[in-house]
């Protein structure tokens, strides 16, 4: 397809990979110009919007990772330890949208720890920064750390990023370009026996 002139005739193939095509000038058939114009302006329309959609619905939608990285001050490695054991805990019985909840120690540093978390969804982080344990838990253990950061990675709504950034915690967030996220839903019944 091909706009010729100032909207004056249009160029139109009919079958693809064809020469043959049919020529739409403004005098023979405005009719069939204009509603070409208008479908090729509802598609562009129609594509755009989808874009749109979906870019909203994938930040709420997709589960993502965040990475909270801590660092005790010299002497407080147990009790940090310690009162991380009583969160993740208290996550695991509280929180349904936390998928995965690991507390690593930073092999060249005995003081550095690493939070691993992955969210079934924004509306779980949401969950997570209002969720009672949690709060005792970031009040209990800032005093113990001389830093403690937050890394996002994928698609996170903008209002669970506010919310984290609200605490006072230094956020970054890597937003995907690409990627997919597997099913890991069984289908069958032998997977779901598998599963028990």
């Amino acid at each position: 397809m091909q706009l010729v002139g100032r909207g004056y005739c249009l160029k139109y193939q009919i079958v693809p990979g064809s020469n043959s095509g049919i020529f739409i000038s403004n005098q023979e058939y405005p009719f069939m110009k204009y509603l070409l114009l208008s479908f090729i302006c509802l598609s562009c329309t129609s594509i755009a919007l989808a874009q749109s959609n979906e870019g909203k619905t994938a930040t709420t939608q997709k589960p993502f990772v965040l990475i909270a990285r801590l660092h005790a001050l010299s002497n407080e490695s147990a009790e940090v330890i310690r009162l991380s054991q009583v969160a993740d805990e208290a996550v695991k019985a509280t929180e349904p949208g936390m998928l995965l909840h690991t507390f690593d120690q930073d092999p060249n540093d005995p003081l550095g720890f690493v939070w691993t978390e992955v969210y079934a969804d924004s509306d779980a982080l949401i969950f997570h920064l209002e969720n009672p344990p949690l709060q005792q838990y970031l009040a209990d253990v800032s005093p113990l750390l001389d830093s403690f950061t937050v890394e996002l990675y994928g698609d996170v709504s903008q209002e669970s990023i506010e919310k984290l950034r609200a605490t006072g915690t230094p956020t970054i967030h890597y937003r995907s370009r690409f990627g997919y996220i597997r099913d890991l839903t069984p289908q069958t019944e032998q997977e779901i026996l598998a599963l028990e």
